[in-house]
């Protein structure tokens, strides 16, 4: 974080792309909607972020910790995501695997109400 600005109800500072992705920025500060009017303007290889409080007055030093947290662990999330990739992908295609077989099952099959899944 770069740059820090504070006025009354607005904070101002900077991201290197180079640290936190477009994703992680986005996902970061999504979750600051229903408070705050974010805005993310990118130049060059960093994000401008513009803070505006839709209510009263920002506790800056509070927020700045608040967001530095929020982005560690969107960075972390990201960071497991990409890692866990292959998994996930084996996983979800042995789940979904069409596996036929022609044999039928090796127990007896019954049902109260009489039906019968070998007589197809």
């Amino acid at each position: 974080m770069k740059d820090i600005i504070k006025l009354n109800n607005e904070l101002h500072f900077s991201l290197n792309e180079e640290i936190y992705s477009e994703d992680v920025v986005y996902k970061c500060f999504y979750w600051y909607g229903a408070d705050f009017n974010i805005d993310i303007n990118k130049i060059d290889s960093m994000f401008l972020i513009n803070i505006t409080s839709k209510l009263d007055s920002i506790n800056h030093n509070e927020l700045l910790v608040k967001i530095k947290q929020d982005l560690i662990d969107f960075k972390l999330r990201d960071i497991v995501t990409k890692e866990t990739k292959n998994i996930r992908e084996l996983l979800i295609a042995k789940a979904f695997a069409h596996f036929e077989s022609d044999d039928n099952p090796l127990t007896e099959i019954s049902d109260p109400i009489g039906f019968d899944p070998t007589n197809f």
